[in-house]
């Protein structure tokens, strides 16, 4: 991504977008689900689906920044995105652990 056009580089964010926005969809069908769980599931859920959206946030900054400074290292980017990706997926798990222990 670093050595690409900026066409490539636009598909590349592009692409990262797009799968931060499939998990953001995930969160919300989650939330939906632990708000009608028990209260006690739903409150520990919910805090773990506030850690996703939070990164799901910082992921969606950090793409906005990237598409709009030209000098920004895509790599880095890149790599910030799939940090704040991998954070997502495993509070997203951990929320989906305890609506499924309910």
């Amino acid at each position: 991504m670093s050595n690409g056009s900026p066409e490539e580089k636009d598909q590349a964010v592009e692409s990262m977008t797009g799968t931060v926005d499939h998990w953001k969809a995930r969160i919300d069908e989650l939330k939906v689900r632990a708000d009608l769980g028990k209260l006690d599931v739903r409150d520990k859920a919910e805090k773990q689906l506030e850690v996703a959206q939070n990164a799901c946030l910082a992921a969606y900054s950090k793409l906005r920044d990237a598409r709009h400074d030209a000098a920004a290292s895509a790599d880095s980017v890149r790599q910030s995105v799939e940090v704040l990706l991998h954070d997502i997926k495993k509070a997203f798990d951990a929320a989906q652990e305890v609506i499924a222990r309910g």
